[in-house]
Parts: C-alpha cells; sequence; structure tokens
C-alpha cells in the first residue's frame, strides 16, 4: 500500500519538460520587451566595452591604471553573461540556443567556470602558467579578457553585416566605403600612445599613410615599421594587413555564416564582386573556402619561414624613446637615461663637470652593442637624434648646464630595437612576415627589409618567402579552384575536366611574367648588382625580385637610382603597372585586363570580329571594360605624377614617378623617396594606394550611376584613327 502511494506521488510529480513549459508560459509575456531592452542596453555595454579596451591597450597606462581598467571590463564581461542567461531563459529550445551560439556559449562557460573555480581557491590560469614553468599569469588572464571582448565584437559586428540588405546602395558603394572606414580607423588606431615607440602620439598624417599602405597591402612606410612602432603597433599593421587583404566585407559575411546568422543576397552580390565569382550562388562558399584556405597557406608559410631562418640571423624588439636628462648637484654632473613611457631611471652615471664628451651606456652594457650596432656606437654611447651634431649638442648642453646649476635639460634619443632571440619572438616574425608575404603586402619587421645584413644572404627563405607571395597573387577564386581538396577530387574523377578560363589565365601569366621578369632581371643586372654573387645567387635573386616586384614590394637588393640600370628601371614599372591577377590583393591593371588588351589588338590586327581566348569568345562588355581599366589608369597616373612633381620640385622625376606607380600597383617598392615627401604629396600617395586597392573599374561603378536603357542604337560612324 505504501509502495502504491509512494508510486502515485511520483506520479503527480511533473517532469523537467512540464517544468521548462511552465517557464515559458510565465516569462512568454514580457519576452519582446525584455529583449528589446536587452538589445538596447548589450549595444551600449559593448561599446563602452571596446572604447575601455581600446584605452587600456592603447593608453600608456601605468600597472595600477591598467588593473582598474580590467576592473571594469571584467564588470562588462559580468554583464555580458547575464544577457546571456536571460536569453537562454527566454529561448523556447535552450538545447538549439546554445548549438546556435556555440561559440558565445563556450565563452560564457569557460568564464563561469574560472570564476566558479576562483571562489573555491583553485585559480586555473595560476596553475596553468606554474605548470609551464610560467609566472605572469595575470597578463594571460587580461589576454583572455580581451579576446573574449573582442569575439563579442566580431559576432555583433557579423550580426550588423545583415542589415546591409536594407541599405539602398550598389555592392561596389559597400566595398569601397569599407576600405574608407578600414584606413581612417586604422589611423586612428595608430596614433594612440602605446602604439609607437615615441613620445607622445603619431602625427595623423603619418599615421593615416601608415594604415592606408597595409590596409592597400602596398608596403610604403614613412617611419621604420621595426623601431617606430611598439610590438602593439606591429600588431595593429598586421591585422590591417590581414582585413586589407580579405577585406572587412568578407570577414563579416563569413562570421555571420560562421554563426550561422544568414547572408542576405546583397551581401553575396558584394562577395561576388569582391572574389570574382561567376555564380552569386557560390559566393558564399567560395568565401568560406577562401578565409580557410588563406589561414592554411598562412600558417604552413609560417612554420616554413620558421624553419628556414639562418641561425646567424637575430630578431629584435623595439624599445621605448629614452631620454637624456642631465642636471648639476652639488658635487659632480649627473647624467640619467631615462625611458620617457615611465620616466624610471635605466642608467645613472656620475661624470666631472669638466668633462667634454656625452658617454652614456646603454641598458645591456657591451654585450648588447657588440651584438646590434643599431643600438649602439662602437664606443658604446646612445646616439642622440640629431645626427653629426651629438658631440656639438652634449657641449652646449654641459656648458649650459654650468652656467645655471640645477637646470634640467632634456634630449630624445632616437628609438631603437634590442636583440631579442627569444622562441616567441622568432614565431612572430615568421607570422608577420607570412601574412605579409601571401597578403602581398611587404612590411617587414627588419629597417632595411629583406635586404637587412644576414637576412639578404637567406636565399631558401627568399624562396619561400617567394611562392608565398605568388599563391597570394594568384587571386582567391584561383586558389579555390586550383587547390581546394573538392576540387582537386572532382578533376580527379573527371580527367577532362579543367581549371576556369580566369584560373588558366592567371596562373599563365604568373609563370610567363614571373620567368620572363626573372630572365630580364638576370641579364640586364649580371655586370651590375649580380657582378659579386655566383650562379645560384643570382638566379634566387632574379627570381626573387621578378616576384616581388609585380605585388608584393620586398626587396632583397639595394634600390635607388645609382644601384639599378635605367633598362631594369623601366623592367620594374612595367611589372608593377600589370600587377597581379585579379580577384587577388595585388594592384595594378591586373594579368587578365592585360592579356585581354593583347588577345583584342592582336584580333583587330588580323581582322578577326571576335575575340577568342582558351575555346571562348569574349564579350565586347569585358574588352571594353579592359580599355577602360587602362585608360583611367594611365590618365589617373599621369595626374598624380604631375602634381607630384609640383609639389616635390627638389626630388628626381625618375624617383616620383616610380613612387607613383609603386603606389597605384600597392607594390610597395620605393627609391628611397617616401620618408621625404611632405604632407601634400603623402596624400596623394594614400589616394593613389586606396584607388589600386579597391580598383579603378570599382571605383567607377561606385561613382557612376548606370544608364536606365540602352536598347536603343545610332546608325554607325566611321572615324579615322591611327
Amino acid at each position: 500500500m505504501k509502495n502504491n502511494t509512494k508510486t502515485d506521488k511520483l506520479k503527480k510529480m511533473p517532469t523537467i519538460k512540464q517544468i521548462l513549459d511552465r517557464v515559458n508560459e510565465l516569462v512568454y509575456s514580457t519576452r519582446e520587451q525584455i529583449f528589446r531592452g536587452l538589445d538596447i542596453f548589450t549595444n551600449i555595454s559593448l561599446l563602452t566595452s571596446i572604447g575601455i579596451l581600446v584605452y587600456a591597450f592603447g593608453g600608456d597606462l601605468e600597472a595600477d591604471e591598467v588593473s582598474r581598467t580590467f576592473r571594469w571590463l571584467e564588470t562588462m564581461i559580468g554583464i555580458f553573461i547575464v544577457d546571456f542567461l536571460i536569453r537562454l531563459l527566454y529561448s523556447f529550445n535552450r538545447f538549439n540556443f546554445i548549438k546556435e551560439k556555440i561559440l558565445e556559449s563556450t565563452l560564457v562557460g569557460l568564464f563561469l567556470m574560472t570564476n566558479f573555480l576562483y571562489l573555491l581557491n583553485i585559480d586555473v590560469f595560476y596553475f596553468l602558467f606554474f605548470f609551464t614553468s610560467l609566472t605572469d599569469f595575470r597578463n594571460f588572464y587580461e589576454f583572455f579578457i580581451i579576446i573574449y571582448l573582442s569575439v563579442l565584437f566580431i559576432i555583433s559586428t557579423a550580426q550588423a553585416s545583415r542589415f546591409l540588405t536594407q541599405i539602398q546602395i550598389q555592392p561596389a558603394t559597400t566595398f569601397i566605403i569599407s576600405f574608407i572606414v578600414l584606413i581612417l580607423g586604422g589611423g586612428l588606431f595608430l596614433m594612440l600612445p602605446a602604439m609607437t615607440t615615441i613620445h607622445g602620439s603619431m602625427r595623423f598624417i603619418d599615421a593615416l599613410f601608415t594604415s592606408a599602405s597595409a590596409a592597400c597591402v602596398t608596403g610604403l612606410a614613412v617611419q621604420d615599421t621595426a623601431t617606430f612602432f611598439t610590438v602593439k603597433g606591429q600588431v595593429v599593421i598586421l591585422i590591417l594587413i590581414q582585413l586589407g587583404g580579405i577585406g572587412i566585407v568578407s570577414f563579416a559575411t563569413f562570421f555571420a555564416t560562421f554563426l550561422s546568422q544568414g547572408v542576405g543576397l546583397k551581401q553575396q552580390a558584394m562577395i561576388q564582386d569582391v572574389l570574382s565569382v561567376e555564380n552569386i550562388g557560390e559566393a558564399k562558399n567560395t568565401l568560406r573556402q577562401v578565409i580557410i584556405l588563406t589561414f592554411l597557406i598562412e600558417v604552413f608559410g609560417a612554420i616554413f619561414i620558421f624553419m628556414a631562418w639562418d641561425k646567424k640571423v637575430d630578431f629584435y624588439s623595439p624599445i621605448p624613446q629614452r631620454e637624456i636628462v642631465s642636471y648639476l648637484d652639488d658635487n659632480s654632473k649627473i647624467l640619467f637615461v631615462t625611458n620617457d613611457k615611465n620616466k624610471n631611471p635605466i642608467i645613472v652615471q656620475k661624470k666631472d663637470t669638466t668633462q667634454t664628451t656625452l658617454e652614456i651606456p646603454i641598458a645591456g652594457g657591451d654585450e648588447t652593442s657588440k651584438k646590434d650596432s643599431s643600438i649602439a656606437n662602437n664606443d658604446n654611447t646612445i646616439p642622440v637624434s640629431g645626427g653629426d651634431d651629438v658631440e656639438n649638442n652634449s657641449k652646449e648642453t654641459k656648458k649650459e648646464a654650468t652656467e645655471k646649476p640645477k637646470e634640467v635639460i632634456t634630449l630624445a634619443v632616437a628609438p631603437t630595437k634590442e636583440l631579442n632571440n627569444h622562441l616567441y619572438n622568432k614565431i612572430w616574425y615568421s607570422i608577420f612576415h607570412s601574412v605579409s608575404a601571401f597578403c602581398n603586402a611587404g612590411f617587414s619587421l627588419y629597417s632595411n627589409g629583406l635586404n637587412e645584413d644576414i637576412i639578404n644572404r637567406c636565399y631558401f627563405l627568399h624562396i619561400c618567402i617567394a611562392f608565398i607571395i605568388i599563391f597570394g597573387s594568384l587571386g582567391y577564386t584561383t586558389i579555390t579552384d586550383v587547390f581546394s581538396p573538392k576540387k582537386m577530387r572532382e578533376r580527379m574523377a573527371m580527367p577532362w575536366k579543367q581549371w576556369t578560363l580566369g584560373s588558366q589565365i592567371a596562373v599563365n601569366m604568373t609563370v610567363i611574367l614571373g620567368i620572363g621578369g626573372m630572365v630580364l632581371y638576370f641579364l640586364l643586372e649580371q655586370k651590375q648588382s649580380l657582378a659579386e654573387k655566383n650562379m645560384f645567387e643570382q638566379l634566387v635573386i632574379s627570381f626573387f625580385q621578378s616576384i616581388t616586384t609585380r605585388t608584393a614590394g620586398f626587396n632583397t637588393v639595394t634600390l635607388n637610382l645609382s644601384s639599378i640600370t635605367t633598362a631594369t628601371y623601366l623592367l620594374f614599372i612595367f611589372l608593377m603597372f600589370i600587377g597581379a591577377a585579379s580577384g587577388s590583393t595585388g594592384g595594378g591593371i591586373k594579368t587578365s585586363t592585360f592579356l585581354m588588351l593583347v588577345y583584342a589588338a592582336s584580333a583587330s590586327i588580323r581582322g578577326k570580329k571576335n575575340v577568342e581566348m582558351g575555346k571562348r569568345t569574349i564579350s565586347p562588355e569585358t574588352i571594353n571594360q579592359a580599355f577602360s581599366i587602362v585608360a583611367f589608369a594611365i590618365a589617373y597616373n599621369a595626374v598624380c605624377i604631375f602634381i607630384l612633381c609640383i609639389l616635390q620640385d627638389n626630388m628626381d622625376i625618375r624617383q616620383l614617378f616610380f613612387e607613383q606607380i609603386s603606389a597605384f600597383a600597392t607594390v610597395g617598392l620605393s627609391l628611397e623617396t617616401t620618408p621625404f615627401l611632405n604632407d601634400w604629396s603623402k596624400s596623394i600617395i594614400i589616394l593613389t594606394m586606396y584607388v589600386g586597392r579597391v580598383g579603378t573599374l570599382t571605383l567607377a561603378l561606385a561613382l557612376t550611376k548606370k544608364v536606365a536603357s540602352t536598347s536603343y542604337k545610332y546608325p554607325d560612324a566611321h572615324v579615322m584613327v591611327g
């Protein structure tokens, strides 16, 4: 009897499903109002968090200020977790909700788990670093917070990208606006104090120039990337290169599909334009393959570069600008070398007041000065900004200090770098150069690029970077068509199935221009810059310069008007103007455009009505587009060169011509011209890099209005040409 009573009670107890249904009934009435309030509150919180994060990341903060800032960020993360849990509570199918938001769910779960264990006096980060023999677990925890908020921002951006369908603008317009936003945002980031090694902020025009050069994957630089920017600044440059290489819209669309947010037709149309996809239905799948293949190539490229570094190669870390502060006390003159980022004296050295030379040992002593000549002079002194006037400045400083006791005199020391051969720095160098090579950016963490001493003799490294550049210059659709596993399996099953016509053009032109440029450079420079090299070295240098001149802008030889022949100069101009393949990160008129003109000219000379290529007839519209691109490119560059000649009348026109074509083709090679441009000239080059990256045709389509109807036709007219 008692057993029956217990059974009846158990039957009357509600099941978990019934409890959840009851909860759903109770909360359903307020669901819409709660969601609207949460949307507003979380968006404000997210923007606030990003602002605080930028302040923490880019501000020149003391340790206690950083801790206070991250406590605010922890509070913001708590708000996002509460938001997630409320949305989970109001969800009709909570399992599907977690499944759909798997990334957010994972982050929330990790954060809740670590905090729960912390309440039990179990610090996960401490134990993690204890077992890995590391001690700075607080930095790792802060890094985790940064990643968490960054992922939330990316998710919000991906969700916001769905609303692009509601904006009545052309896909081409969206594409060019995205680059304007990227360049301006990158410029503002680079102006933050923590991005550079100098005291204060970077000049706006210089920051904008650097941002445009990185976002447009050019590589021209007004400041030395190796010494002027801190590691944070270098990370920002790398992010700009990556976003500029693939495009913000592409990344937003990829994350929207990755997070199952859905992609509208307008987004697919934009991706079709960006990636030069023939079928709009394939745009989303092609984008997914492009992103995955991009990261795979960059990862494997970094691995090969890591293995290709010579054992004699040194790696460096930028160090903040120092100040030489000197004053007199009652007994002797005291010289301080201070780091103006934290105002703490690094070295204190007493000198007699009668001393007439300024000798200040650098941090690290004789060993450091021997390892890196860029840090210290042979006499183990720090070079003061001002070059040859160092001794005069020091004498004047001593004289003034003697006449005016207790007066502090400050001299700024130029930003420099210190030796850092740790494994993590070697990995960082490998990743940076791999991404820069694949995106055809040409940025390097060495002051002289790949022409740095020892680096310019690492020929296997040059070969690795050259092939990474080639992959990036082929174009994303060609990469997916040629190298995607799906396409390769299809061709193995159906041998008659070939690459698309666009892929054939990209690959064949890359081979022809690469080998042709290599042979010409070899013949032209064999008795000049290659005279002291053996045959293997001559061939590698010729191959590398031929590949990099069309797209990337790395250089393993000295480039100035006296180091190369006039014929080589013209060869570089020709290769840069043609550029990379369509749909790639490279600039120029593109290899397909050049080939179209050759075939169109050939057909015209032979009297053929149609332009045929690969057993296909090229439409007249495509031929007209090719002619329009070349005509616009010639006209635009001619106008810009004319303006540059007016603005820089002290420079050789050959330097300005080379600089302009390099910027338009987003190559990044320079004849030692970029740092000496005035602000107006920099503005012209910024605009040129932008035009070269978005493409002349894309820009023209965005700025012009399409004709409503072209169904009519006027009578034919015959005009004398030629």
